[in-house]
């Protein structure tokens, strides 16, 4: 278990996440099933700034569910690292996030934008992009509960008929988020079309908070297009790193002025090899 930096005001967690934004180019969204402790370590060895547990439910936490705790182990060697929660009650949200706060995640971030129905209709998720007070509500009490800094992840709104970023954004500043991770479409559109990265710049100009852009990252290309579009502080890929992990070493050497290549056939064995037997030591056979 790592051991996580505290901070005595807001003014500190927000230099913090703001000096972490400024150095970090690509993070590891949290995904359920996928950014395991394992996967998050093949992506931070191929150049991820900065990686997430699964995403837990703040009851898990509270119940003290095995399961949830097993979706939260962090390494020492995981740094920075953050852990997502989800729930739809300040006081258990608050109460979880302290619990969490024990573990030693570099950041606790709070999750306003899962559009799957099971999370849904436990009015969590973007539900909760229908209920900006509770909202409100629940940053304001897990940023009072912990000493580490408290940053959310929404959608550009609930349908197009209730797009809502802008007074999402600045209402996540207010009530003490200090970063905000945006997805470019409504919870309606979960991750069909083309997202629209446009939103995500108006939101940059709303607040003073390091605004990260996200959806449909799939290559430099799309890193390089949202960063100069959005003029986001930093870009947060999710489903473009399941089965190419590559992309945050396709992203880096770029980056960096390097000539990258695609990994061979052997090397992508090699990875999968490698990934599974992380996998195995993790949870066993």
């Amino acid at each position: 278990m790592k051991t996580a930096q505290s901070f005595e005001t807001q003014d500190e967690k927000r230099a913090y996440v703001r000096d972490l934004m400024d150095r970090a180019e690509i993070l590891l969204s949290p995904m359920a099933g996928v950014s395991d402790r394992a996967f998050r370590g093949v992506c931070r060895e191929l150049g991820a700034d900065v990686t997430y547990c699964e995403f837990v439910s703040a009851n898990g936490v509270l119940h003290g569910n095995p399961a949830t705790f097993d979706l939260m182990e962090v390494g020492e060697e995981e740094s920075p690292i953050g852990i997502q929660l989800f729930g739809s009650e300040p006081e258990v949200l608050a109460e979880a996030a302290r619990t969490t706060e024990k573990i030693g995640p570099d950041i606790i971030d709070l999750n306003f934008g899962c559009p799957v129905k099971k999370v849904v209709k436990r009015n969590g998720g973007s539900a909760l992009l229908c209920n900006t007070p509770l909202m409100e509500d629940i940053v304001r009490a897990v940023v009072n509960a912990v000493s580490v800094p408290v940053t959310a992840k929404i959608r550009l709104g609930w349908s197009k008929g209730t797009v809502n970023y802008l007074e999402t954004t600045k209402m996540l500043e207010e009530a003490g988020a200090c970063a905000i991770t945006i997805h470019g479409r409504t919870r309606d559109e979960a991750f069909r079309g083309i997202a629209n990265w446009d939103p995500i710049a108006e939101a940059k100009d709303n607040v003073s908070v390091p605004i990260i852009g996200n959806g449909d990252v799939w290559n430099y290309e799309d890193f390089a297009e949202i960063k100069e579009r959005t003029q986001c502080d930093a870009v947060m890929v999710a489903r473009g790193s399941i089965g190419n992990p590559w992309i945050f070493d396709e992203i880096k050497s770029n980056l960096q002025g390097g000539e990258w290549t695609p990994p061979t056939l052997e090397e992508l064995f090699r990875k999968v090899v490698d990934h599974m037997h992380r996998e195995v030591a993790l949870k066993t056979e």
